[in-house]
């Protein structure tokens, strides 16, 4: 595995800016790391653990961050993560490069829709309002959120705010257009 971590090139996605990040505003170890990412990123980002631990292997393989082993009493060692010089250079690097990128809105729930026109029309009907209800659940979830953030996650979040009404908005519209332009259903 080492030899792996040190002849691939470094990472260097929105995960590894996202742990460099975390790193350059202090030491952290492994737990509180994804814990952090778990209770208070995770509308932002979706980062597994075994995932974020396998970054920070190959983050400390290139030298971009280094570690330590510590012991809190009875509690058993944890590693204690640190960015290097080389880290915070290559975190500047990779955000001003990713914060300027423009990127397309490739999304999941693009291939379904694709489909549609294989299911009757009220079954597209039906999936299609079943789908605007969890995105107004959503959008409700995201009102009641109030937590002490820095700028820049109120940026992210107000930007997953903002494209999640769009999608809203372009659920409504459909619907009302299929709608008038689906066949009158029988009475029941």
């Amino acid at each position: 595995m080492l030899t792996e971590v040190l002849t691939s090139p470094p990472p260097d996605d929105e995960r590894t800016l996202l742990l460099l990040g975390l790193l350059t505003v202090q030491d952290r170890h492994g737990y509180e790391i994804n814990d952090f990412i778990e209770r208070t990123l995770h509308h932002v980002i979706s980062l597994k653990k075994a995932t974020a631990y396998q970054l920070l292997e190959r983050l400390e393989g290139h030298g971009l961050i280094g570690s330590r082993v510590e012991q809190h009493g009875q509690r058993p060692n944890r590693r204690v993560y640190h960015i290097t010089p080389a880290g915070q250079a290559r975190f500047g690097e990779m955000l001003r490069e990713q914060l300027a990128r423009e990127e397309a809105l490739i999304l999941t729930g693009n291939v379904p829709v694709m489909f549609a026109e294989n299911l009757t029309p009220g079954e597209t009907l039906e999936a299609l309002r079943r789908r605007l209800e969890g995105v107004e659940a959503r959008l409700r979830l995201y009102d009641t959120y109030n937590l002490p953030c820095t700028v820049g996650v109120g940026l992210a979040m107000e930007r997953i705010r903002a494209l999640t009404h769009a999608d809203r908005e372009w659920l409504a519209r459909t619907i009302a257009r299929l709608e008038r332009s689906a066949p009158a259903q029988p009475a029941p």
